[in-house]
């Protein structure tokens, strides 16, 4: 088990000057045994920046993760394929573009570990789109799970990863303009829920009002230490 995780959230829909921001998705996430990229945000100049800005050097980094194929989650590859040559990238089905960029592209359809105590949900399907999630086993907390934009439906991957694992941790991502009722069921099944990216300012508000002692707020350059302390 993961006794130390830290996740840097290098993009996000929602600001913090000085840091470059767009309509993406990218987060850092290290223990003290390896590193992952999870997916990349949608501009190139945009990762490099915040990557430096943040201390972060993805040339270090022992893998990658794509959740899904929108741009807005691996536009940034391309600048990975130039500090990182040859870097291992999880997806959920056949590559598009990560090849070309001078990745290599590793497809896990099952629940796979893909490092120590990082393992995919596998591939879910949502409203004609492939995607799967990343799930981090921290100890003696339960499960870290990250997503991507939860278009299979948020609580379904809560839901998947709860029958996996037991109750969760963490939640952290884009949960796709969910309902109450998902993020109700969410709250139910994790200690902390951070909604991102695709979640929408609503449903931020909505947990923030409800759950304020199980709220992340969630923003570009918001970094976690895990468990809380």
């Amino acid at each position: 088990m993961v006794s130390w995780l830290r996740l840097v959230v290098i993009n996000d829909n929602e600001p913090n000057p000085p840091l470059l921001n767009d309509w993406g998705w990218s987060t850092y996430v290290e223990t003290r045994d390896w590193a992952i990229l999870y997916d990349a945000d949608t501009k190139p100049e945009i990762l490099e920046n915040n990557t430096k800005v943040l201390g972060i050097d993805l040339g270090r980094i022992d893998a990658a993760f794509l959740s899904h194929y929108h741009v807005d989650h691996y536009g940034g590859f391309e600048y990975v394929g130039k500090v990182r040559s040859g870097l291992r990238v999880y997806v959920p089905e056949n590559d598009r573009v990560l090849s070309r960029w001078g990745l290599r592209p590793v497809i896990t359809v099952q629940p796979t570990e893909i490092l120590r105590d990082a393992i995919t949900t596998g591939v879910m399907s949502g409203v004609g789109i492939n995607e799967h999630a990343l799930t981090i086993r921290l100890d003696n907390q339960g499960p870290v799970v990250i997503v991507g934009c939860s278009h299979p439906g948020i609580d379904g991957i809560v839901r998947r990863t709860y029958d996996l694992f037991g109750e969760l941790y963490l939640v952290i991502g884009g949960f796709h303009g969910p309902s109450r009722y998902q993020l109700d069921d969410v709250a139910k099944h994790s200690r902390y829920v951070c909604p991102a990216h695709c979640s929408g300012r609503d449903a931020r508000r909505y947990v923030a009002s409800k759950y304020p002692d199980k709220y992340c707020d969630v923003r570009t350059g918001t970094t976690l230490e895990l468990p809380f302390s």
